[in-house]
């Protein structure tokens, strides 16, 4: 323990003592040093213990001594747990306090761990370099670099930043980035550049190059290139230019240039509504189906989902189909109609109903055991069977049919 005064204050001591002690410790040094007598020092703290009768007298003087330095009442507003170097120095009419090696302190009820931390103690800033640790109620924070502004709440963190939100039902969701801002009265968090976020109760994973997250609203989006994949076994990407999402997952909204992809299809289109509690995604602007067996496209799509799967699905609007019957054909098949409704059981298309001016046209090819046909028809409505080899099985046409339509079998 010494105390040297050049205008500057500097203090090397264990805090790990115990706040009692070093104070008490601190007091005698500095005594004895306004004395010239230095070999007291050791002394002083044999005496520790003894003279605990007159640590009434000294804690008054200390606090005495403080203020009349310091020019304030609170020279330091934080709580000081651990540090293995202080260096108090003052600069102009600034007080700044350096802390060295495994540092840890609280600042009202957020708690910081740190290598070094510089503290600017009028303006209340603190400046933290080398493994900071920020733990803030449910949020954790990590960085190599983190400035704090007390006054406004405002913390920035830049470095291999990682960021953990966890939930009452213990779930967390994460956040990896080169950089970030966390503004505490808002609840309000930004990632930039390099984005990961991943949400383990609902198994999403989001990358971009810009996000913010609003805890109190549980509002947030994605810009620059975002992604969203829903991960599992029947895994779906989701990218667009412009990402939302509202409380905890409930609704999704993605526009312009938005792709869907899973390992059985991929939808295109402007727009994307997708609402958790009825299960149900709306695409909106130009939506566009495509997958190894049909390409569809309408001015909208109404998906119902069971899990990730798609369980029943709505076309409106200038529909049209594209298909092939069989996986090593072309697709040379078509449909055209107002309205459409596709039936899927476990994932795979079983029957497709064609409804208002249904205009349509099947080629089939001869083979060992079909004839060849080209059959054109139009109707009210239209009726296709799929079977579970993905085949055509039957065809239908009702209402006001018109044409030459033929399904032959030998």
């Amino acid at each position: 323990m010494r105390v040297r005064l050049t205008g500057n204050i500097v203090i090397q001591r264990y805090l790990t003592k115990g706040l009692y002690q070093r104070i008490y410790i601190f007091f005698l040094n500095f005594k004895f040093f306004l004395l010239g007598d230095s070999s007291r020092v050791k002394s002083g703290r044999i005496r520790l213990f003894q003279e605990r009768e007159k640590l009434g007298m000294t804690m008054l003087f200390l606090c005495f001594f403080i203020f009349l330095f310091s020019e304030e009442t609170e020279l330091r507003p934080y709580k000081l747990i651990n540090a293995d170097t202080l260096i108090a120095r003052k600069i102009n009419e600034e007080y700044i306090t350096n802390l060295k090696g495994n540092v840890h302190f609280f600042y009202g009820e957020t708690e910081f761990y740190t290598d070094f931390a510089e503290i600017f103690e009028k303006k209340k800033v603190t400046r933290m370099i080398g493994n900071v640790k920020v733990f803030d109620d449910t949020l954790s924070l990590f960085s190599d670099k983190v400035d704090y502004y007390r006054l406004t709440e405002q913390l920035f963190l830049e470095g291999n930043v990682f960021i953990q939100e966890t939930h009452q039902d213990s779930t967390i969701r994460t956040f990896e980035t080169d950089r970030a801002e966390y503004y505490r009265n808002d609840k309000n968090l930004i990632a930039i550049d390099n984005v990961i976020a991943f949400d383990e109760r609902e198994d999403l994973r989001g990358t971009c190059g810009y996000l913010t997250y609003n805890m109190n609203d549980g509002y947030g989006y994605l810009i620059k290139s975002p992604i969203l994949t829903a991960i599992g076994e029947d895994s779906l990407t989701i990218s667009a230019e412009k990402i939302e999402y509202y409380k905890e997952f409930q609704k999704i909204v993605t526009t312009f240039n938005v792709v869907s992809e899973s390992k059985d299809f991929t939808i295109t289109s402007d727009f994307l509504l997708y609402f958790k509690e009825e299960n149900k995604a709306f695409y909106l602007g130009n939506p566009k189906f495509i997958s190894e067996m049909a390409i569809a496209s309408a001015n909208e799509f109404q998906l119902f989902l069971d899990e990730r799967t798609i369980k029943y699905a709505i076309l409106k609007d200038s529909c049209r189909v594209d298909f092939k019957s069989e996986e090593n054909e072309e697709m040379v098949n078509w449909i055209t109609s107002e309205n459409m409704e596709f039936n899927f059981v476990d994932g795979h298309l079983e029957i497709c109903e064609a409804t208002t001016n249904v205009d349509s046209y099947f080629k089939q090819d001869e083979k060992e055991d079909k004839d060849f046909a080209i059959n054109e028809a139009q109707g009210d409505k239209l009726t296709i069977s799929i079977n579970s080899d993905e085949e055509i099985d039957q065809i239908g046409m009702q209402g006001r049919v018109s044409g030459k339509y033929k399904f032959l079998v030998k």
